[in-house]
C-alpha cells in the first residue's frame, strides 16, 4: 500500500528522493496503473473540501482584539450580493486548482459558494472534471441565505489542464 502525502514529507531527502526506497529506473507509463500514474504526478489525496470564505478588510478597531482577529470578520456575509459572490467564486476556483494538482483520480470535491451569475461556468468546469456534479443547498441553511455547495463525485482519470482551465 502506497504512502500518504504528509509521510512522504516526513521522510523525503534533502535531494528530493524518498528516504529508503530504491531509486530504480522510471517505470513506462503506458505500463503503470492508474493509481501509480497519479501518485507519480503527485495525485495523492482522495477528497478536497472547501468551506472557506474570505475576511472581511479590517478599517477600523485595530486596537480591539475581537475585530482584529480574523475569525470574527468571517462570521457574517458583507451584505453586498455580487462582492459575496464573486470572493466566493475566487476561492473555490483556488480549490479547484489545488484539487487538480493533488487529488487522484477517483477522487471527489466539495465546496461553498453563494449564489450567482458565476456559478454555472464553475459548474462547467466540474463537469470536465468530474463524472457527476450536485447543487447542494443544506437544509440548515436559512432559505434567504445564497449559501449553497457544489459537489463533484469521482475525477475523471487523464483530464488535460486546458479543458477544465479554459474560458
Amino acid at each position: 500500500m502506497g504512502r500518504g502525502y504528509v509521510e512522504m514529507e516526513r521522510h523525503a531527502d534533502l535531494d528530493g528522493g524518498e528516504a529508503g526506497e530504491a531509486q530504480g529506473p522510471p517505470k513506462d507509463p503506458e505500463k503503470m496503473t492508474q493509481k501509480e500514474r497519479d501518485e507519480a504526478e503527485g495525485k495523492v489525496v482522495d477528497v478536497v473540501l472547501s468551506d472557506m470564505s474570505a475576511p472581511w478588510e479590517q478599517t477600523t478597531g485595530m486596537w480591539i482584539r475581537s475585530v482584529s482577529d480574523p475569525y470574527y470578520r468571517m462570521m457574517n456575509t458583507s451584505g453586498m450580493p455580487f462582492r459575496d459572490h464573486a470572493g466566493s467564486m475566487d476561492l473555490c476556483m483556488a480549490a479547484l486548482t489545488f484539487c487538480y494538482d493533488t487529488l487522484r483520480t477517483g477522487g471527489h470535491f466539495l465546496c461553498k459558494y453563494y449564489q450567482g451569475a458565476e456559478d454555472k461556468t464553475f459548474e462547467m468546469r466540474l463537469k470536465r472534471l468530474f463524472e457527476k456534479v450536485y447543487r447542494e443547498k443544506p437544509e440548515s441553511s436559512r432559505s434567504e441565505s445564497k449559501e449553497a455547495y457544489f459537489v463533484a463525485l469521482r475525477r475523471k482519470p487523464d483530464v488535460l489542464r486546458e479543458t477544465v482551465f479554459k474560458d
